[in-house]
């Protein structure tokens, strides 16, 4: 028999009305938390809810309680608050079990750490959260115009140092790689966070962060997370069908029935044949912006895509049906070469295999990034190792559950 369960921990951060706000809070008990883990949206998020009478351990290991005519809950009266905006959390759960051995076996995670966002005075009590992300949409970044030649790198630390300076936070930055921007980028009157999320709108470069550490670049997935302390592959989480994939919305589809396009773009610069007053070449921005299909298996001696260059006023939905992306490169500086590099990162959703989401059990715990096996004891054609790109967290009464998102099938 497995028996569900969670610890969520909160530690009280001094503010300005109550300095002296730096207990921890300890707790086993919830009615329903949600949190996700996916590089798709920048931020993290999460949200508690919590019955009003409710017991806590402290960092004194001493029992007391959420209720009482002198507990301020979030804020809302003079006494010092036991949960507000910044306080700093981390949620823990999964299983208790006896093993084979009949011995008692304890497994959990860590599923969510980051911060409270907002406290509501609802009861239930209600708390919202974000991940690491929520220090940087606090974080002034200074005015300063990075050169074509600067790496997103050296943006990156120039963030995480001003928000370690502010909050002592004890971020890093992922350094597998050294991304040039290509083009002026200033961070002029932005927070940390919009400055990624500019990153992300002019040249494609997802960030997220994995627990202290960010990440942003040409590589969404770091091979790294998938490899033992060895430098051997890690073994993909096994999920079946009939067994422990509760719920799923995968459809199977074969490579012949699948159409595939991608906007891709890129702003380049170019020399208009004109000279200034003191002789300087002039120059314009120009973008480019091409379009890549695959449909089908494509005919021997023949490229594997074609390519229709974007016009003014052309939309996405006016130029082709089926799955579509939109892709970024900075580094390209000509049609050709943007198509090839768009059909390059399209191949890798081109393939026969399970497309959607599907429901779990909390164990196996997946992150984000993970490579997990898929198999089906009565389709065995259905059998395959995928990247997840997204996981939804639920826990608390109703019991654990993960709901996993495939990104692309793997070889292997």
């Amino acid at each position: 028999m497995y028996r569900c369960i969670t610890k969520i921990m909160i530690n009280q951060r001094p503010s300005t009305d109550w300095p002296n706000r730096k207990a921890t809070l300890n707790f086993d008990f919830v009615n329903k938390f949600e949190c996700s883990d996916s590089w798709r949206d920048l931020t993290n998020k999460g949200k508690l809810v919590m019955p009003k009478n409710l017991y806590y351990v402290d960092q004194f290991r001493k029992k007391k309680t959420t209720f009482g005519t002198n507990v301020n809950v979030g804020g809302f009266s003079s006494n010092p608050p036991l949960f507000l905006r910044g306080d700093k959390i981390s949620i823990e759960a999964g299983y208790k079990y006896f093993n084979k051995s009949h011995q008692e076996v304890t497994d959990t995670a860590i599923m969510f750490q980051g911060y409270i966002t907002k406290v509501s005075s609802k009861i239930p009590m209600e708390m919202e959260l974000e991940d690491n992300m929520w220090l940087l949409k606090q974080t002034p970044m200074d005015n300063i115009t990075y050169k074509a030649t600067d790496s997103i790198e050296k943006i990156l630390h120039a963030i995480v140092d001003k928000c370690n300076s502010i909050f002592n936070a004890g971020l890093t930055v992922n350094t597998t790689t050294q991304t040039l921007v290509g083009i002026t980028h200033s961070t002029t009157d932005r927070t940390g966070a919009q400055v990624l999320l500019d990153l992300q709108k002019k040249y494609g470069f997802e960030s997220y962060f994995r627990g202290n550490e960010l990440r942003s670049g040409v590589l969404i997935y770091q091979p790294n997370d998938n490899l033992n302390p060895d430098g051997t592959p890690k073994t993909p989480n096994i999920f079946a069908f009939q067994q422990n994939i509760i719920d799923d919305e995968m459809e199977y589809v074969r490579k012949d029935d699948i159409i595939l396009s991608a906007k891709a773009s890129n702003c380049i610069t170019e020399e208009t044949g004109k000279f200034t007053k003191d002789g300087q070449a002039k120059t314009k921005k120009v973008r480019l912006e091409v379009l890549v299909t695959i449909k089908k298996s494509p005919a021997p001696n023949e490229i594997p895509y074609t390519t229709r260059i974007i016009k003014t006023g052309d939309t996405i939905a006016n130029i082709d049906e089926g799955e579509r992306h939109e892709f970024v490169f900075p580094g390209a500086k000509s049609i050709d070469q943007l198509a090839s590099m768009a059909y390059q990162k399209l191949k890798v959703f081109y393939y026969t295999g399970l497309r959607g989401k599907f429901t779990t059990f909390g164990i196996p715990f997946t992150r984000q990034g993970d490579n997990v096996k898929i198999q089906d004891p009565v389709l065995p054609e259905r059998n395959g190792v995928y990247r997840v790109k997204q996981v939804e967290y639920t826990g608390g009464v109703n019991g654990l559950r993960q709901e996993i998102s495939l990104d692309f099938k793997l070889n292997i």
